[in-house]
């Protein structure tokens, strides 16, 4: 019966810290390029309520989300090779504690594509012109829970760019040393 009741606890345990992990995937078009990543990390500037999400395709190593956190800052190659990756920052509340869709008016947004880095961009797109919060729900500060879906797309020089962004991750405990600015 120990035995039983020792196996259950475990299997409870493996359960929690599966429930724990930060789900992310991103997928679109970077200037006809297509892209699948889901991997990610997370950066939160609470004296904002911004944060700072990085898209990857590869896994981020333990160092690499501790100085993502730290820095809301990942670089664009690693070992020499370019990374298919999106950096992008936003305000969930507008400034404020809790998420809401309506609240987010633009976000800051950087793609890079490891087949071409031509396909590469980086702009402010802002709500209903370059994208649209399709749901998004959570508390905006340390430790807090945010999920959500956004979905844009963008021309650019006669370049199609596309993304749909769904996330469901634990914000970081600390806090990181920049972030977007938020009117509040």
């Amino acid at each position: 019966m120990a035995r039983y009741a020792m196996v259950a606890a475990m299997l409870t345990l493996v359960a929690t810290t599966v429930d724990a992990q930060n789900t992310c995937a991103a997928t679109g078009v970077m200037a006809g390029e297509a892209f699948a990543v889901s991997n990610c990390a997370v950066a939160i500037f609470p004296d904002q309520k911004s944060v700072t999400f990085w898209f990857n395709d590869s896994p981020i190593t333990p160092r690499e989300q501790e100085a993502f956190e730290a820095s809301a800052y990942a670089d664009s190659a690693k070992d020499g090779k370019d990374r298919t990756m999106l950096l992008v920052m936003f305000c969930p509340g507008g400034g404020q504690a809790e998420a809401s869709a309506a609240a987010i008016k633009s976000m800051d947004l950087e793609l890079t594509h490891a087949k071409s880095a031509a396909a590469g961009a980086q702009w402010m797109v802002q709500a209903q012109r370059d994208f649209k919060v399709d749901k998004i729900s959570g508390d905006v500060s340390p430790g807090g829970k945010l999920a959500g879906h956004i979905i844009g797309s963008r021309s650019s020089d006669g370049r199609k760019y596309a993304w749909d962004l769904a996330f469901d991750v634990t914000l970081p405990a600390k806090a990181a040393a920049s972030g977007m600015t938020c009117r509040k």
